[in-house]
């Protein structure tokens, strides 16, 4: 592509080119070329079409002169939902003269083949609409070619020298029809043009033809021989029979018709089961039974060509008040030669778009039959879906079943409700909690019939949730009539398949499909394995309200961090004692907060609890070069081990260890540990406690143990003794950082990649890790005492922290005299 936008802007600055005409070879192929400047071209073209006279528009557009072919560029792209599954742009460049480009053939050499719809026995319908205009400046216009015509037609001129002009065509290429439609818009005066060229009457072209394969002949036969030569002939010979054939063709009308056909097979299966209530065989019947007749079902009026009809179509049959839905799924080449599959009320179409002398004629692999029921209706006569309708009634949902769009549920049987655990059923039965989006995860905003599953092939759907539905065919035994089974997600297998409603269809399922968004708290709780926390909640009764529990953020502790706590070794032993315990409630619901909120949206704050509470949420980097990508998380410098498990409506994160909510602010923690008194002492003689209890801020206190003085040598605690007041503020400062810093925070850092912490002193604190944290010289021997304004690092050395380096700047000597003006100093 870029070598022929290349050419393209060589050619614009070219004052001549070659002109390679068709009629320059020889017998032999070759010959000279003749040179023909672009001037001389341009005269030779506009002699030609003042010969040609006055045109009509409509043929010109259709086969323009040999020496006015655009170069065509087709791009192809493909959507089964589209009326027009195949797009192409046509781009036109008249200013090059045309056949300089048309003479090699597309992009390799020789002569180019004509698109069939350019070839013989293609007949063309334009239509054109005008849309809003404006004052305009006479009657020229401009046509889908991008050729100036006066107000007759006729060619007026062609571009001039040099002029650019860019058409682009929205068209679509089926196997009979080419349709172009595009929107013009010349001096404010719009217009849409479309221009519809396909096989005439009688004429048409094999499936999968190539473009080129021109429009041929076909036979045409009555159409109870063309029913017959699709295997479709009992149909029309019970109609005849019954006296409505002729009422079904519309002969009367005049009008086109189109017919869906049962195939034999068909058609014979469903006259055994419902001859007589249906009037089949019957001709005797009476004027109120034949209302109800089938056979008008299966006619439409119009010519009705499937490749023409968007999916979801609704198509009024002849039959007052029923309609027929078509829906069309699209194939891998590797399984089908055919592109798409096509439904009729999820009845198969097998054949298609077979012309007769009376209708255009597709055949089904089944019998289409009245639809009077809404999808909820079918569920609401069901005795085998109550569940499923009182879940459905209770959580609202039963309206989108009744409405016009289009939809498709799977639906569970009552026995399919058994299978869950008590809880969860009690949860669905109620239509509290989860029972929407589970629901919803059974649901389709199209028709999905099972002729879209193919056995060797996985088709994906997308719920109501926005998560995949993978569908699974199975193969079906060589020796078995019946249809092979469909397994959505290899979990739930379809038992009967394609129930239609007027509002879309059913499929009845044996099993509930699970999605982890959509179960309740406690059983996701089950899922990840976090049995102590979900036994604690149970033995106290509150796991129903956790259930309940909307747009809130749960962060439980995994079995491994709740193992040897006291809670765990009372629901072991004594869970009879946890029953509405108000201690253990406190402790559940200071690992709730609201609202709900996933990793992705964590930031450094302090957020109150369903207890009442803050807990204190911190993010640190973990990279050692990227230091400012944060991609681990604290509460209460407690890890987050497993996150981002959503259930309904919720989130569950994992954490390394319980949360406790801390009693005492950083001077009470000192306070109540008699192994920090000598530290507590230094605080006190430097007049800093009023900081330590200083709730409106965070900081991080490291705490020297008692053993840690008492190993100083004499002479150091004689220096102690005798230093000043500010060098002991200092010493004590140190020791406080004005931020949290957990230890999950603190990560093995080398040079260059070295990481600091700086003190309320000033000092910057180098840290890392190796056996255990490190802060400048001292090791951190117990890690994040939580407090009310802080945490609390136990170290086993005094921080002593590295002297600051001072850069000077170099001295001039006295009688340096410079070299030039650009020598300095650094």
């Amino acid at each position: 592509m870029l070598r022929l936008w290349a050419c393209l802007l060589l050619v614009c600055f070219a004052q001549a080119v070659p002109f390679y005409s068709d009629s320059s070879y020889g017998s032999d192929g070759i010959t000279d070329t003749e040179f023909v400047p672009l001037e001389q071209q341009q005269q030779q073209q506009q002699h030609q079409q003042r010969q040609q006279g006055r045109q009509d528009a409509v043929a010109t557009a259709v086969a323009p002169a040999s020496d006015q072919k655009p170069f065509n560029v087709d791009t192809i792209t493909s959507d089964v939902n589209s009326p027009n599954p195949a797009v192409f742009f046509q781009q036109s460049f008249p200013f090059f003269g045309n056949e300089f480009f048309n003479s090699f053939g597309g992009f390799g050499f020789g002569n180019a083949q004509e698109p069939w719809w350019k070839g013989p026995n293609v007949c063309t319908e334009k239509e054109e609409n005008e849309g809003a205009t404006t004052e305009t400046d006479g009657d020229e216009s401009v046509d889908t070619f991008g050729q100036e015509r006066d107000g007759a037609g006729s060619v007026v001129r062609s571009p001039l020298f040099g002029q650019f002009h860019f058409s682009v065509n929205s068209c679509a290429e089926k196997p009979n029809k080419h349709v172009c439609t595009k929107i013009v818009n010349q001096n404010g005066k719009k217009k849409t043009l479309t221009l519809t060229r396909q096989c005439c009457h009688g004429y048409g072209r094999p499936r999968n033809a190539d473009f080129a394969t021109p429009c041929e002949k076909i036979e045409i036969k009555d159409i109870e021989a063309t029913a017959a030569d699709m295997g479709a002939k009992q149909f029309i010979e019970s109609a005849k029979s019954a006296g409505e054939l002729g009422d079904m063709l519309a002969s009367n009308s005049g009008k086109k018709v189109t017919v869906f056909v049962p195939n034999d097979a068909a058609f014979q299966e469903y006259r055994g089961q419902h001859q007589q209530e249906n009037n089949v065989e019957d001709s005797k019947a009476d004027a109120s039974e034949k209302t109800t007749s089938i056979y008008k079902l299966h006619s439409v009026l119009g010519d009705v060509q499937l490749e023409d009809v968007p999916n979801e179509k609704l198509l009024q049959t002849e039959l007052p008040g029923q309609k027929i839905r078509i829906n069309s799924y699209q194939l891998p080449p590797a399984l089908s030669p055919e592109p798409y599959r096509y439904a009729a009320n999820c009845v198969p179409i097998e054949k298609h778009d077979k012309l007769s002398e009376q209708a255009l004629v597709h055949t089904l692999n089944g019998v289409l039959k009245p639809l009077t029921k809404t999808v909820m209706d079918i569920i609401r006569d069901r005795p085998d879906m109550s569940i499923m309708r009182a879940v459905l009634e209770k959580t609202n949902i039963s309206a989108m079943l009744e409405a016009d769009k289009p939809v498709t549920i799977f639906v569970p049987t009552d026995a399919a409700f058994d299978k869950l655990e008590p809880h969860l059923r009690r949860t669905l039965k109620e239509g509290r909690g989860c029972a929407s989006n589970i629901l919803k995860n059974h649901m389709l905003d199209l028709t999905f019939c099972s002729l879209a599953t193919l056995p060797g092939a996985k088709t994906t759907a997308y719920n109501l949730l926005g998560e995949p539905l993978l569908f699974n065919r199975t193969q079906r035994a060589s020796n078995s009539t019946e249809e092979s089974a469909v397994y959505i997600n290899s979990v739930a297998k379809i038992l009967d398949a394609d129930v239609m409603g007027t509002n879309g269809v059913l499929h009845v399922i044996d099993t509930i499909l699970p999605t982890e968004s959509a179960l309740p708290m406690t059983s996701l709780m089950s899922q990840k394995n976090l049995t102590i926390f979900k036994q604690l909640l149970e033995a106290s009764g509150f796991d129903d309200q956790f259930d309940d529990l909307d747009n809130a953020t749960i962060f439980a502790p995994t079995d491994k961090a709740m193992h040897n706590s006291e809670w765990a070794r009372l629901v072991a032993e004594q869970p009879e004692s946890l029953k509405g315990n108000k201690d253990l409630l406190k402790f559940l619901n200071y690992h709730v907060i609201k609202p709900m909120i996933k990793t992705c949206d964590l930031s450094e704050s302090s957020l109150p609890t369903v207890e009442g509470t803050n807990v204190r949420l911190n993010l640190y980097s973990t990279h050692a070069l990227f230091s400012d990508v944060m991609n681990r998380a604290t509460v209460n410098c407690a890890r987050l081990v497993h996150f981002d498990d959503e259930s309904c409506g919720s989130v569950l994160h994992q954490l390394d260890r319980p949360l406790t909510p801390p009693q005492n602010n950083l001077l009470q923690s000192l306070e109540a540990n008699p192994n920090y008194s000598k530290f507590l002492e230094l605080v006190r003689k430097a007049n800093l406690t009023h900081l330590l209890t200083n709730d409106s801020d965070s900081f991080t206190l490291l705490v020297p143990k008692n053993d840690v003085f008492e190993e100083l040598s004499e002479s150091t605690e004689s220096k102690a003794t005798t230093q000043s007041q500010a060098e002991l503020v200092a010493q004590v400062k140190t020791h406080i950082v004005n931020d949290v810093v957990c230890c999950a925070g603190i990560i093995p850092t080398n040079w260059p990649f070295v990481r600091s912490i700086e003190s309320i002193s000033g000092h910057h604190l180098r840290i890392t890790r190796d056996r255990r944290p490190k802060i400048e010289n001292a090791g951190v021997t117990k890690c994040d005492v939580v407090a009310t304004n802080g945490i609390l690092h136990e170290i086993n050395d005094v921080i002593v922290p590295r002297p600051t380096q001072q850069h000077r700047r170099p001295q001039i000597p006295p009688n340096y005299q410079p070299h030039d003006d650009f020598d300095v100093f650094f």
